[in-house]
């Protein structure tokens, strides 16, 4: 190793580290640590009650938003006391991973329409994102394993990924076709927010703008730059956000329709409801 380094320090101090930890074994580490783990924790809690489940949504999102705003004001006062300045263009919670902390509390406080959104995008693009993440944890790239800016964005996509499989396996909803509809709807609320301000600001949050970092789209979004049509590009990403909300949303229906699933559905599901009992 040839670089030192203490937990709190930030990526301009980290004198001789250059992505070594994204390159090396570190990398499959995690992913292997969170692909054995989440699958346990999947087999031990796949009962839990509506109840506990609801709580951990609520919990999971607060704890989330709690940990972003940590991580934002000490990188804001490290960038600022470094001579870079407020990097308002790179650690606002506005990437496609940050509504996680919107879409879970939504989910968990929520009722009808607005918690079915939330929960639909939970499992759809807030799984694709948390996946992406945890295959490719690009903050490696900066901060070596043990570091906290390291661990923020370890964390937050373990959880992302963790939320996704527990609603499934737990049966909190039962999916249905309109889902489709539902999770890029509440995906498309929040870009509503997001786009204006990539354009205003040469931004590219939640990928809108310029698809930056996405194999050959990025290489797209930068040709439309040059020739001003940005728009096009965000187009083709509203195209790539609705198809992964298609893709899972079949995926989800067609596993929870194996055989050895249905023997549940009549005492989880009621007729006419999509929402799994309390005693389930």
């Amino acid at each position: 190793m040839d670089y030192i380094y203490s937990f709190f320090d930030y990526k301009y101090n980290i004198e001789g580290y250059s992505g070594q930890d994204f390159d090396g074994p570190m990398r499959t580490v995690y992913l292997v640590f969170s692909l054995v783990s989440i699958l346990i924790l999947a087999v031990l809690l796949r009962k839990m009650s509506r109840r506990s489940m609801t709580r951990y949504l609520r919990l999971a999102g607060l704890f989330l938003i709690v940990l972003e705003a940590a991580k934002v004001t000490w990188e804001s006062v490290w960038d600022i006391r470094t001579g870079h300045g407020f990097n308002a263009g790179g650690i606002l919670p506005f990437e496609t991973c940050s509504m996680f902390m919107v879409m879970a509390p939504v989910a968990g406080f929520g009722k009808g329409k607005a918690q079915r959104c939330a929960l639909a995008w939970l499992t759809t693009i807030g799984f694709s994102a948390g996946v992406s993440v945890m295959l490719f944890p690009n903050a490696l790239k900066w901060y070596p394993f043990w570091t906290f800016g390291g661990f923020h964005s370890m964390i937050y996509h373990y959880i992302m990924v963790l939320t996704a499989v527990l609603i499934l396996v737990t049966r909190y909803i039962d999916f249905e076709w309109k889902d489709i509809l539902r999770a890029f709807f509440a995906h498309f609320l929040c870009t509503l927010v997001v786009v204006p301000l990539d354009y205003i600001k040469n931004w590219d949050y939640m990928l809108m703008r310029e698809a930056s970092g996405i194999p050959v789209l990025s290489d797209f979004g930068d040709r439309m730059a040059e020739k001003g049509r940005c728009w096009i590009t965000t187009a083709v990403m509203y195209g790539v956000y609705f198809a992964f909300c298609a893709l899972w949303v079949s995926v989800w229906r067609m596993l929870q329709r194996m055989p050895g699933r249905m023997q549940n559905d009549t005492a989880c599901y009621p007729a006419g409801t999509a929402e799994r009992t309390e005693n389930c």
